[in-house]
């Protein structure tokens, strides 16, 4: 590795880790302000208030790394060219574009951690403050709990009420549960109502007053049946799969949203929601390239400019970016806009912006049209010399 390229990527790593460190403090302090009231009511140890922090790390950083990049890479170039570094090493013969491969290939790094942590990490860290959360409080086992919601199994027909779900690795218990079982054409064929239900390992047993509702043909009640325990045979939904469909797509990991894009029988509203997070999990970590673009443009100027003019700017970029990013996701998981196009047009358009920026400071714009007007004079050279 070349001795610029080392000495420009070290000069980076030391502000972004002060950068890192220094937002992350601001997210816990943020943070605490909203759930100190909680930790104070249900005499939190200070070993729990740490452990629920440094379970949150991987979901802190889907907010803190990006920017922790943009202002380390500002931070950065601003010294340099305060201290006219950039113009030596031009002078020394060093390509402007030779110039930003440092800072590229460290924005590349921080665009890998980002997408390994979004792909299952960050929707881990939050599904477990929530749990953590539950427990403090005393409302839950910190498994995976779903309370009073609907969730309609349109591939077998079948209409089930939780008023609560618990989950925890391949067991699973109901409180409070209906299933209401459908024919093709959408006609009543039984209703099971229980005030508990476990999973066996291969169907549901419903005990604690169970009682059987059959219907006729033409929707009135056939005959109702009560029992002590009750085998579902026919029903074979395991736990694991009714948390997933029953869970908000940001508690889910990409492959956990593939799969349930994959099966899922729901409407095309609420399977928008999933696949929008799918694909924000999978650009979203590429804004670091883009959000890091807009510091590089410092690289092309020469005048020693205040430092809080640049900060200025990237505090612009960063609260636009996120407003606008923000604005098109909502767009596309209620469905109001394809789920690629809501996710990548703010990224495709800081893009544009932050590459013509650094296209008209580094001159690359007149290269092109040298390159088009020798293109063209080589052409129109060979056609004459076939001509004659």
């Amino acid at each position: 590795m070349k001795i610029f390229f080392r000495y420009l990527f070290l000069r980076l790593l030391q502000p972004f880790v002060y950068c890192l460190t220094a937002l992350t403090i601001l997210w816990i302090v943020a943070d605490v302000y909203g759930t100190m009231e909680d930790f104070i009511d249900h005499k939190v140890t200070f070993a729990v208030f740490m452990h629920y922090y440094a379970l949150q790390i991987p979901h802190m950083l889907v907010q803190v790394l990006p920017a922790a990049v943009l202002f380390s890479t500002l931070f950065t170039l601003i010294s340099l060219n305060r201290r006219s570094e950039l113009v030596a090493l031009q002078a020394g013969g060093v390509a402007p574009l030779w110039l930003l491969a440092p800072f590229l290939l460290f924005g590349l790094i921080n665009v890998l951690v980002l997408g390994y942590d979004m792909s299952g990490p960050a929707a881990r860290a939050d599904v477990t403050r929530n749990n953590i959360m539950k427990v403090i409080k005393g409302n839950g086992s910190g498994g995976n709990d779903v309370m009073n919601l609907p969730y309609i199994d349109e591939a077998n027909h079948r209409v089930w009420y939780f008023q609560d779900l618990s989950t925890s690795g391949d067991t699973g218990k109901v409180e409070g549960l209906i299933i209401h079982q459908q024919d093709a054409q959408d006609h009543d064929v039984a209703l099971y109502a229980a005030r508990e239900a476990r999973w066996t390992g291969r169907f549901w047993r419903l005990s604690g007053g169970v009682k059987k509702i059959t219907y006729k043909v033409d929707g009135n009640v056939q005959s109702q049946e009560t029992f002590e325990e009750f085998d579902l045979a026919d029903v074979t939904t395991p736990p694991r799969q009714l948390s997933l469909v029953m869970s908000q797509p940001e508690d889910l990991s990409v492959g956990q949203l593939s799969e349930y894009i994959a099966t899922s029988t729901q409407t095309p509203d609420r399977i928008a929601k999933f696949r929008t997070e799918w694909w924000y999990r999978i650009l979203y970590p590429f804004c670091v390239l883009i959000l890091m673009l807009f510091p590089l443009v410092q690289s092309g100027r020469n005048d020693r400019r205040s430092p809080a003019a640049g900060i200025g700017i990237a505090i612009a970029v960063l609260v636009s970016f996120s407003v606008f990013n923000s604005v098109f996701v909502a767009a596309g998981k209620n469905n109001r806009l394809p789920p690629f196009v809501a996710v990548s047009f703010t990224e495709v358009l800081f893009a544009a912006v932050a590459l013509h920026w650094l296209a008209v400071n580094n001159g690359w714009y007149w290269q092109i049209q040298e390159w088009y007007a020798a293109w063209r004079k080589d052409g129109a050279g060979v056609a004459e010399k076939n001509l004659t």
